[in-house]
């Protein structure tokens, strides 16, 4: 007796379908016939509503996507920036461990995963970190970020944008929006799309912290400075901005100052002529992240989904800050310094900075990056303190940093010597595979926001059962994004602490994938 898959009853096609990645494939499953398109929605739909169920829950898992070999692989990068459409993911600029700023733009086919560098026509945007990225009818919103000096040197401060680009996804073009009235070059910022209006939130602005609310119209791409309550956030940079709707918009965490990271949460509502903030009342504390600076955020349903390090793996001190020096020490010319420089954090030598070439992306592929170490630094050590990005516990490592090697003339008190140097290496291994034992990695964490909007104004951190999955290595600056389904975590910087020289410390910077989904769900 023949059969086909006609023939099949409509619960098994439809598992077999669900086991189809949920993009283009799946899409065009709906053309094969009605009934293939019945079930095909019920597909899309069960996923949909299993993944917001198992957010809700907290019973997500990590899936890390290896590279394969020999496609053209992204280079390691952090403070870039990322969204989706349709079936892809888009990534813009970001820099390297040397802080290095990239201005090319590359698509993740979200179907076969793989990296597609786009070459793209028009007036490209200046190389930038820490710039804000988003979708709006078939286009990408590129606006603010900052990049190093062309000469590096201890007193140039960085360049910061307040430039406005909008890449066509269909034309495969970026066009430059020059405006009468703009917002003071802003970097480390948050933004969100609301109707036809950006809003733009806080930032670092030409060197000091922002707390100003700015709206441009992508209709006429006019910008202006909104009015708002006299209670107001903080002024804070690397804050997450959530859009709830037309007429809100939650701002989650942020820095406010060296070492001074929030985990709070305000609500601005956009009526009348001067919009309302209002502080959000936050329960179950004791399961929230240790902090929300440099982690992105991701509203799934009437849930935002935050990655950081759980408070059991958090140490004294190990905050990891590339703006850490904002100081209001001096005069305001050098205040304006202090910040612009401690922006970029560590770079080493100053002299030695590496000045990767990538302005317009137009030739070649990432196939890899390999960096070479920075030579010691001979600035004095407050100067070389101040541009040095690291955990505050880095230097626990450095007791044999200065200690002089004696060389004698007699052979025995030589041989002596070549001794001890062998265990201080063998020693520094066993520090090197214990540490990378201990290193900790990034947890999830879930806030519900399903009565932010009501006259309690609350949300609350979901308890949550570990599953003893680890994921990623812990990072700040990179993206997380909101697939189909799943959600998308790449690249980011890290912190390594195997070394025991600290001016030959690099921070580590990645450009790998992790996928976060829900269990399998069988229909």
């Amino acid at each position: 007796m023949e059969c086909n898959i006609d023939d099949l009853p409509d619960v098994v096609l439809e598992y077999i379908l669900s086991l189809i990645p949920p993009y283009k494939n799946l899409q065009e499953c709906k053309l094969v016939s009605k009934r293939w398109f019945r079930a095909t929605k019920n597909v899309i739909q069960h996923n949909k509503a299993h993944f917001h169920k198992s957010v809700a829950y907290g019973s997500l898992l990590w899936s890390p996507w290896p590279p394969e070999h020999g496609t053209p692989t992204i280079a390691k990068r952090h403070s870039h920036s990322a969204c989706t459409y349709e079936n892809s993911m888009y990534v813009f600029g970001g820099c390297t461990a040397r802080y290095t700023t990239f201005n090319d733009l590359w698509r993740l086919d979200l179907d076969t995963r793989k990296w597609i560098r786009l070459i793209t026509m028009g007036t490209y945007p200046s190389p930038r970190g820490c710039a804000t990225m988003l979708y709006y009818k078939k286009s990408f919103i590129l606006f603010g970020g900052w990049s190093h000096p062309e000469l590096c040197s201890v007193y140039q401060q960085l360049k910061f944008y307040n430039e406005l680009h909008v890449y066509s996804i269909e034309s495969n073009r970026w066009i430059v929006i020059n405006t009468l009235e703009t917002p003071p070059p802003t970097s480390a910022h948050s933004a969100s799309i609301h109707k036809n209006y950006m809003i733009v939130f806080g930032g670092i602005c030409n060197g000091y912290r922002s707390n100003d609310v700015w709206c441009l119209n992508l209709d006429s791409y006019s910008w202006h400075k909104q009015a708002t309550s006299n209670l107001k956030p903080q002024p804070r940079y690397g804050q997450c901005q959530i859009e709830l709707g037309d007429k809100h918009l939650l701002v989650l965490g942020g820095c406010t100052g060296p070492n001074d990271v929030m985990n709070d949460a305000w609500l601005l509502k956009m009526e009348g002529t001067a919009w309302t903030w209002k502080k959000v009342n936050m329960h179950n504390t004791e399961w929230a992240p240790t902090r929300i600076w440099g982690h992105q955020a991701c509203k799934v349903g009437n849930y935002v989904v935050v990655l950081s390090i759980s408070k059991c793996q958090n140490k004294p001190n190990d905050m990891s800050i590339s703006f850490k020096k904002v100081t209001c020490q001096t005069a305001p010319s050098a205040r304006t310094s202090n910040a612009s420089s401690s922006l970029h954090g560590r770079q080493g030598s100053v002299s030695h900075v590496d000045r990767d070439v990538n302005i317009n992306g137009r030739h070649g592929s990432f196939s890899g990056i390999s960096i070479q170490n920075p030579r010691p630094s001979h600035h004095p050590p407050n100067i070389k303190k101040n541009f040095t990005l690291c955990y505050d516990n880095m230097l626990s490592m450095t007791a044999f940093r200065n200690e002089p090697v004696r060389y004698n003339s007699h052979r025995q008190n030589q041989l002596e010597c070549f001794h001890r140097v062998a265990e201080r290496v063998r020693y520094e291994k066993m520090q090197s595979k214990s540490a990378k034992k201990a290193r900790n990695t990034l947890s999830i964490f879930v806030l519900d926001i399903t009565n932010v909007l009501c006259d309690e104004c609350s949300a609350s951190w979901i308890p949550l059962q570990r599953n003893g999955q680890s994921g990623p290595n812990e990072r700040v600056l990179y993206s997380l994004v909101a697939g189909r389904g799943e959600l998308i975590v790449f690249g980011g910087i890290g912190k390594e602490q195997a070394s025991s020289y600290p001016e030959m410390y690099e921070p580590k910077v990645y450009n790998d994938l992790h996928f976060i989904n829900p269990p399998r769900y069988v229909i």
